[in-house]
């Protein structure tokens, strides 16, 4: 009896223990380690990641119209990753849902960001019980410390940090790529949950022991934590319940009467809809009449103002760049020689509408395409490149990285503006690239074979090829380092890589890593991205290093179906130097320095390395390219194009932008 006593007493400690743990985590006065979230070590973990949150629905959030309109959700994304319609209007209560999540390492910890807008009266500490300790109060109130925490008013939008993790090197294998952010609820345990997923109860724990100030316990876990489980991939809820709509409770002796009484309300709202109708129909014709004669009065008068109201239309929509002066004889590290605009955060993506899109392309006349489904068009006479994309593609972009600070920076291609139309396809409006891509000048394309004459042997000197390979890794030392959370591109290559009419290197494409599943190209992809999809800033490292290759050899990434990674190493290997001269373009002919050839070429191959932590960082390559082109570039600079015989010659038709 008086060990049945102590073992109720201990129970009852580790529940209530357990419950104020969960409440205090919540609390926006928490002192608890845990309540930011789970530390990130740059040095040790991925600094981006995909994984997934498990989520309840509840009276807050019970439809995918809620969790949409509320969280900022894309309900087809949600839809097709829980295998229901993106229609499905009503979730049962306590319906289990997996939520995509784009992890990122921010200021020391995991997050994955939402938008909530908020409703009138909510609180921070609302919100975080609302989605069940997947966020904190203390975590809410640390992104958005401009707004009050209490008493909130209507369609505020705020900052909503969702608890999320990426693996260690250590703790990734074949069993765990992934960790999933579990909200503990009441009666859970770690071996009954290792069941419902597939693991193990020693995987769980070990990979939440990254949990800080001994807040973890195995033998209790407290409603309104998060718990940690690995995966080894998207994890699956066939054993849950799809949404049904409700059960309404009718008797069935009722049904019929049900609807006969329900036909006689539909007929008489029919009749009232007609009325209702026939007045406004009326009202409108009335309306048209009154504009349509003041319209005509006052375009006579405003006919003689239409010049200057161009203008200040293509001043707000179109904003220029802050020229990039570069000088090697200053260290690049900090981004030295640049111009970036730090002001404030301002949007300048502007709308376009399909009309405009269709008159700057002449309906998208085959003379104006560039390459697969990019346009060349001109809008308030400015040169443009036009983009055609998936309307379902558009709520993959981070339109919240097209800021002052990041439309100014010299070596990233702008998005300037963006025509969303209601059927399959939209459009997006770049910044104009005068030369084309380093693929196109590389390995030639039809916005090559549009843009020159085809009796003129063209390419790139030397000494352009080296400043273009400094600029990218310009753009990727501010991706990575300078940027807050880091930034991982994801698709660097050659073709994403622009040239503007002084051959200066553009990235493109940025901002859009989510869009990028199908769009990834052989040749690239680093074996950790192949092996485990970790995403991190040294896969771009790997794609820098074969575009180095290709600079180099002028070949495409794979040749022969061997890829040019795997062909430095065996030339570099061989250490033959003659090798290595018959290797490099063909094109460069003697005008190089093959001094310089052998260093860019061992560069390459360090990023190209299997291992990621043997990669040279974009800090590291930025000083050792501005090490090199100062040492080259010494004496006058030579001209943009080579002496070769002929200059090419472009079309005013057309452009060599590919996005």
């Amino acid at each position: 009896m008086i060990v049945d006593l102590q073992f109720c007493s201990l129970f009852f400690f580790f529940f209530l223990t357990g419950s104020a743990l969960g409440e205090d985590l919540l609390s926006c006065e928490s002192k608890s380690p845990a309540a930011s979230g789970y530390r990130c070590d740059r040095n040790v973990q991925p600094l981006q990641c995909g994984t997934f949150a498990l989520f309840r629905t509840n009276s807050f959030y019970s439809s995918f119209f809620n969790l949409s309109s509320y969280l900022g959700i894309n309900r087809y994304v949600l839809g097709e990753a829980n295998g229901f319609s993106a229609d499905t209007e009503f979730l049962p209560i306590d319906q289990p849902l997996i939520i995509p999540l784009d992890c990122k390492c921010v200021g020391g910890f995991f997050e994955a960001e939402l938008t909530k807008t908020t409703i009138k009266g909510e609180s921070f500490y609302s919100i975080a019980q609302s989605l069940e300790g997947l966020t904190t109060c203390k975590a809410i109130q640390e992104k958005n410390q401009n707004v009050t925490p209490f008493g909130l008013s209507e369609k505020i939008l705020l900052s909503i940090p969702l608890r999320c993790a990426c693996p260690s090197t250590e703790e990734i294998s074949p069993q765990t790529k992934l960790l999933l952010s579990y909200p503990v609820k009441q009666g859970d345990t770690i071996a009954a949950l290792a069941i419902s997923f597939n693991t193990t109860a020693e995987r769980i724990i070990d990979v939440n022991r990254r949990s800080e100030g001994g807040s973890f316990r195995p033998e209790g876990l407290s409603p309104g934590s998060t718990l940690l489980i690995p995966l080894e991939g998207k994890p699956k809820l066939s054993s849950f319940p799809k949404p049904q709509q409700p059960d309404l409770g009718y008797p069935a002796a009722s049904i019929a009467s049900t609807k006969i009484h329900k036909k006689k309300i539909k007929m008489r709202m029919m009749r009232v809809y007609i009325a209702v109708a026939v007045v406004a129909f009326v009202a409108i014709v009335a309306l048209a009449a009154v504009f349509l004669f003041i319209f005509l009065k006052r375009k006579r008068d405003n006919s003689s103002k239409e010049g200057d109201m161009e203008l200040q239309k293509l001043s707000l929509s179109v904003r220029t760049t802050i020229e990039k002066k570069v000088s090697f004889e200053e260290s690049q590290n900090d981004l030295d020689g640049q111009i970036i605009d730090a002001t404030p955060h301002k949007l300048l993506v502007e709308t376009y509408t399909i009309e405009e899109i269709e008159k700057a392309t002449e309906e998208f006349d085959s003379s104006y395409l560039i390459e697969d489904s990019v346009f060349h068009g001109r809008i308030s006479g400015k040169n443009l490149a036009i983009k055609q994309i998936e309307t379902c593609s558009i709520s993959k972009i981070d339109f919240g990285l097209f800021n002052d600070a990041i439309h100014h920076h010299p070596n990233i291609i702008r998005l300037l503006g963006m025509c969303i139309t209601e059927g399959p396809d939209s459009f997006l409006v770049f910044e104009y690239a005068k030369n084309g891509s380093l693929k196109d000048w590389l390995h030639g394309g039809l916005a090559m074979k549009n843009q020159f004459i085809s009796s003129c042997d063209i390419f790139l000197t030397w000494n352009q090829r080296l400043r273009i390979c400094l600029d990218v890794a310009t753009a990727l030392q501010f991706m990575h380092h300078i940027m807050d959370p880091a930034y991982v591109h994801r698709n660097m290559k050659s073709r994403n890589i622009f040239l503007d009419e002084e051959f200066k290197a553009k990235v493109g494409n940025f901002g859009m890593a989510r869009c990028v599943e199908d769009d990834v190209a052989k040749g690239y992809l680093a074996p950790e991205y192949l092996e485990r999809e970790i995403i991190a800033p040294s896969i771009d490292i790997f794609a820098f290093g074969v575009i180095l290759l290709e600079v180099l050899s002028g070949q495409t990434p794979i040749k022969d179906e061997v890829a040019l990674s795997q062909k430095i190493k065996a030339i570099l290997e061989s250490e033959n130097a003659d090798e290595l001269r018959e290797w490099i373009d063909s094109a460069l002919g003697e005008n190089f320095s093959f001094d310089a050839a052998v260093t860019l070429a061992n560069l390459a191959r360090a990023c190209v390395e299997e291992e990621p932590s043997l990669r040279p960082n974009a800090g590291e390559i930025v000083e050792k390219l501005s090490r090199l082109v100062e040492e080259l570039l010494e004496g006058e600079e030579q001209l943009l194009i080579s002496e070769s015989s002929c200059k090419p010659l472009f079309k005013a038709a057309s452009t060599s932008t590919t996005l």
